[in-house]
């Protein structure tokens, strides 16, 4: 092999690689697709993140598009007061983290009867819980109104509470089949020998097959606390009069959660500067970002103390055993 030929093999590989080595045009190729997805989902979170920042006046100046003349806080002051931001915050946890928990253990326990027992038409009975998930939530909101109005416990916690402790919470249907597929997996041997010492089948669940489900059960708080956390029409429906009241001792001015408030963000915003005497304020876009901004930032910072857990439960969840 002469010299021309050496060199153009060198470059072949170097450009499309060898079998034990990406090449320089594949690595550059997957860096592009990565950068054009991070592209379009980082874009709107920086522009978020500058329109909180800006003035009033570099808002309304097409002159000044990414970088502000100067940094202030006056739209996080603005819409923290038009939002009623603390007290929507302790709502908004109230209506998600605690039903997310809930919701959890009933389908924790869900999980454990359809992978570990054998009932009459158990086949049917998951078939069931896989339409339930698939069944638009909007679909039901009628029927599940009327039933809450016979019961009197609209415009209760109650409303949001019950669904998630029987199981019917937001998408409970895949925490169940995610449950169910980890229960079948980990060896029965592990039940046997327990129930060879004397354990009954509860204990067993609480002794031994729950703690083995941390992988399962770090999903499903973080999805469900994600989901109720977002959801609007639940709590639109439900609670949409639930205001002036007490919650654990805590006065409220109104149950709605904060997704919810942001939804009437420009209402709000317009009902506070009446309130303070202003009329003809502008509304600028550095209002609504910082709204939104403060709504996602709770997730954020979720995302960030779980960021760790949550990417081993994803790896651990589809482990298979005996």
């Amino acid at each position: 092999m002469n010299k021309r030929e050496a060199a153009i093999s060198k470059t072949r590989r170097i450009l499309l690689g060898t079998k034990d080595r990406k090449g320089l045009l594949s690595s550059l190729f997957i860096y592009v697709i990565l950068f054009s997805f991070g592209y379009v989902y980082l874009l709107p979170v920086l522009r978020m993140l500058l329109g909180t920042f800006m003035t009033r006046e570099d808002q309304i100046d097409p002159k000044i598009v990414w970088i502000p003349t100067r940094l202030v806080l006056e739209n996080v002051r603005v819409a923290i007061d038009s939002i009623y931001y603390w007290d929507g915050l302790f709502v908004t946890v109230m209506l998600s983290v605690v039903p997310a928990l809930l919701q959890t253990m009933s389908t924790a326990i869900a999980g454990y009867g359809f992978a570990r027992f054998d009932f009459p038409m158990k086949r049917m009975w998951l078939v069931l819980v896989i339409v339930f998930y698939v069944v638009p939530a909007q679909l039901v909101s009628v029927p599940r109104y009327l039933l809450y109005m016979n019961y009197n416990i609209l415009n209760k916690v109650w409303s949001m509470y019950l669904p998630a402790v029987f199981g019917q919470g937001l998408k409970s249907g895949i925490f169940i089949l995610i449950f169910y597929q980890f229960f079948h997996s980990y060896p029965k041997s592990f039940d046997e020998a327990a129930e060879i010492d004397g354990a009954g089948r509860l204990r067993i669940f609480g002794r031994i097959a729950l703690p083995m489900s941390g992988p399962a059960m770090v999903i499903s708080v973080i999805f469900s606390v994600v989901w109720y956390w977002n959801d609007t029409n639940q709590n639109s429906m439900f609670m949409a009069h639930a205001s002036n009241t007490t919650f654990l001792g805590v006065p409220i001015n109104s149950m709605r959660t904060l997704p919810v408030r942001l939804q009437d963000f420009n209402i709000m915003l317009e009902e506070m500067f009446a309130l303070g005497g202003e009329t003809n304020v502008p509304v600028t876009d550095g209002y609504l970002l910082a709204g939104t901004l403060l709504v996602v930032l709770p997730m954020i910072i979720l995302y960030l103390v779980l960021q760790r857990q949550f990417i081993e439960s994803v790896e651990r969840s589809g482990i298979t055993g005996e």
